[in-house]
């Protein structure tokens, strides 16, 4: 009966959705976060959001994504990583174990809101491993993941090149380094990429950060944990939603990727709510 009142409310907006911005404490800082919060919430979602270099281009499509969800009856959750965005913390001093203890701790805060919902962990880019990573631990009763990587290194190669390439512009000759002198550098301090502090651990660290293997299913239902997963390639996903610092800031139609994506989760969650 529940399931089947989810599938019927889902479809309507009038929920009068309000954003709750706010500090929420975890060891040694503080994560910004904004509830977009539902009187009577159908479910809730936890979004994930994309890498340090990723967020400023990534940062409006999420909020409408959060809002669109909201305005159908979805509690949604969206925060900034600790030493990311709006967040506390030294950036330099973190690692992706900080982050992934970051989405811990808000879906267990998530769990004493009440009642207990439906809980959708929903990750962009980096967002993905720590979703799926949490997801395979048996944390939430569905996974949408958007331009998942196979590793964390995939994330930060990229911004690195880019920085080296910036630099080699003014360069000539024997001047100009390569990726090999770069990471020679970054072993023995840290190195500016794109506005963070990145530290050698957090580049040797982001190639054992993988795409778990039950995650890697892109269709409905994840045959080894019974829970519905879905995934949405890079490709599929529109600019500049996924993109480092040198893309042009523009106002994509997601009108389709959203209505999508909200339809395979309302039945994802029908699904769930049937196997409990």
């Amino acid at each position: 009966m529940a399931s089947q009142r989810y599938w019927q409310v889902s479809a309507t907006v009038d929920i009068n959705p309000v954003e709750q911005a706010g500090y929420f404490e975890v060891p040694g800082a503080h994560l910004y976060t904004v509830v977009h919060q539902v009187s009577a919430p159908l479910a809730r979602v936890l979004l994930i959001g994309a890498f340090a270099s990723e967020r400023h281009t990534s940062y409006l499509p999420w909020v409408r994504w959060a809002r669109y969800l909201a305005a159908r009856g979805t509690e949604c959750i969206r925060f900034d990583y600790r030493g990311m965005g709006e967040s506390t913390g030294s950036f330099e001093e973190m690692s992706f174990s900080s982050w992934a203890e970051d989405v811990e701790l808000l879906v267990a805060w998530l769990d004493r809101r009440g009642p207990r919902q439906p809980l959708l962990l929903h990750g962009l880019e980096l967002g993905a491993l720590l979703a799926s990573q949490a997801f395979t631990a048996g944390v939430g009763d569905a996974l949408l993941m958007w331009a998942p990587p196979q590793s964390a290194n995939e994330v930060l190669r990229p911004a690195l090149l880019r920085r080296i390439a910036v630099d080699n512009m003014f360069r000539y000759g024997n001047e100009r380094k390569g990726v090999a002198e770069y990471l020679a550098q970054l072993d023995r301090e840290p190195l500016e990429v794109e506005g963070y502090q990145w530290s050698s651990r957090l580049w040797r660290d982001s190639f054992h950060l993988e795409l778990p293997a039950g995650a890697k299913v892109a269709g409905t239902i994840a045959s080894d944990c019974k829970r519905p997963v879905r995934t949405v390639p890079l490709d599929k996903c529109p600019e500049p939603l996924v993109k480092g610092s040198i893309s042009v800031l523009v106002d994509p139609d997601l009108s389709g990727l959203f209505a999508d994506n909200f339809q395979w989760i309302t039945t994802a969650l029908v699904i769930s709510a049937e196997r409990q």
